[in-house]
């Protein structure tokens, strides 16, 4: 008796993988080439080579689509987005509130130091450089 051609036995450990992943939780088996082949312990070329990659995709269409249509209602992490947008909202306020009051200060301190509060919000003037500096270190004696 001869012996089992691999092909036949790669198709049906990655038929009864892909068929154990459809009946587990969504989520706890990925499924793409690279992942199916390690949990096999076989190369990714085998399974590209016999045409394996197709059957991995259509598993993993199925298992999108019954994940869309036991998803009616909204995910957690969208349902608690608009209530952490709201508390961002409100956190933002408070830092501008804060960087408004410390403006005030700086202007009333400015004031009191008899210096005119515009004058904080001038641009510095640039330095003069009329004359050039270079070659001018200093050299040792």
């Amino acid at each position: 008796m001869g012996r089992k051609s691999q092909e036949a036995e790669l198709i049906a450990t990655v038929q009864s993988y892909l068929e154990a992943t459809q009946r587990s939780k969504p989520g706890e088996c990925q499924l793409d080439v690279k992942s199916v082949a390690a949990v096999l312990g076989v190369s990714r070329t085998s399974l590209y080579k016999y045409g394996l990659d197709k059957l991995i995709k259509e598993a993993q269409q199925q298992i999108a689509e019954q994940q869309m249509e036991g998803a009616g209602e909204k995910p957690p992490r969208l349902s608690n987005m608009l209530a952490d947008l709201r508390q961002e909202l409100k956190l933002m306020e408070r830092r501008s509130k804060a960087l408004v009051a410390r403006l005030n200060l700086v202007e009333a301190n400015a004031a009191r130091l008899g210096i005119d509060p515009e004058e904080l919000y001038r641009p510095l003037t640039k330095p003069v450089r009329v004359v050039s500096r270079a070659g001018q270190a200093k050299k040792p004696v």
